[in-house]
């Protein structure tokens, strides 16, 4: 018998729109098997998630997205079947979470100043869990107006050049490989085509994950 697996979601926890106990549900209704939760930088949902797990027969992986810089690039790294209490991913972590809400907070003030102002009170207001991140600005944007979606808003607003962007101050890629372990987890590179790269600057990516420890993609 064949499972269907996701090893790549968000919940509320992060820029996820669903609670963890709503996220398994749906994926239950899915066909999912086993899901892996990998919120941004956080693991405060996996408890819950397979609380209600628990209940469906559905398989939960304990899992969180770390952001990472390579080379002035923002990449993302998945852990997967991490120990979530680990105390040296925790802290990790933690400093990651701090940076994040010293960006949003900027990226509020730099909207303002461009004339679109209250948007890091809205989207403060708009996230459930501690993470404030870009996704967050966007359903605010789309909601007032400003733009008509999730692409529009990335490209008018948040990237390099436009009045919402802010350059992130994330975890050096061996750095969170280290974390990932010390955690017991397995480490995956995440969406690997959105990150824009040449085909050779994508060769160097892998083979310098790969040499810190990274083992899946």
């Amino acid at each position: 018998m064949s499972l269907s697996y996701d090893l790549h979601s968000h919940s509320s926890a992060s820029d996820g729109c669903l609670s963890p106990t709503e996220l398994v549900h749906y994926a239950q209704q899915q066909g999912v098997d086993v899901l892996a939760l990998t919120d941004h930088d956080i693991t405060s949902g996996i408890s819950e998630a397979k609380q209600a797990a628990d209940t469906l027969g559905l398989n939960v992986i304990a899992g969180v997205e770390i952001s990472v810089i390579w080379r002035k690039q923002t990449l993302h790294i998945l852990g997967l079947n991490i120990e979530p209490e680990n105390v040296d991913l925790l802290a990790g972590l933690d400093k990651i979470r701090q940076a994040r809400l010293w960006r949003a907070q900027e990226m509020g003030r730099r909207l303002d100043k461009a004339g679109f102002p209250g948007i890091y009170e809205a989207a403060k207001a708009t996230a459930n869990g501690e993470n404030v991140t870009r996704t967050h600005f966007a359903r605010v944007l789309i909601e007032q107006g400003h733009a008509k979606d999730m692409k529009q808003v990335f490209k008018r607003f948040i990237v390099q050049g436009k009045p919402g962007y802010v350059a992130g101050e994330w975890a050096e890629m061996a750095q969170a490989l280290e974390w990932i372990k010390n955690a017991g987890g397995v480490s995956v590179i995440a969406h690997p085509a959105r990150y824009k790269l040449s085909a050779t600057k994508m060769r160097l990516m892998i083979d310098e994950f790969m040499q810190v420890g990274g083992q899946g993609i």
